[in-house]
């Protein structure tokens, strides 16, 4: 599997060239931007080219959650607004026709993070 640096990364900064690190994982998500275009699509594309492991749980791998001080649940933690993938509060309004989300979903892995030579200076 090739390895990009966070520079390499930073190109693919568009909805039609899509990709996003989440920990050591370089994910490739511009057909599904093009699957999925609106307002789940938006916080995909405003962080395109970054690094979103923040959005995630490094001990579980999946997105944070916290707890609702309105309803009192636990709830997907988004700060840039709810993405592809991600359950609505309101279940019932939720499309399972995908199998896996896509930060569990090989398929658009394109390879691996490689630390920068330059930031070890």
């Amino acid at each position: 599997m090739p390895y990009y640096t966070e520079e390499e990364i930073a190109i693919h900064n568009s909805h039609d060239d899509c990709w996003v690190s989440v920990f050591d994982n370089v994910f490739d998500l511009t057909q599904l931007i093009a699957d999925n275009r609106g307002d789940l699509s938006r916080p995909l594309e405003k962080a395109a080219g970054q690094n979103i492991s923040h959005w995630f749980d490094a001990a579980t791998g999946e997105v944070k959650t916290h707890i609702d001080p309105e309803r009192n649940i636990r709830l997907p933690y988004c700060p840039e607004g709810r993405f592809i993938h991600i359950a609505p509060a309101d279940a019932r309004e939720w499309d399972t026709s995908f199998e896996k989300p896509w930060w569990r979903d090989e398929q658009y892995i394109v390879g691996k993070v490689r630390a920068n030579s330059s930031s070890a200076a």
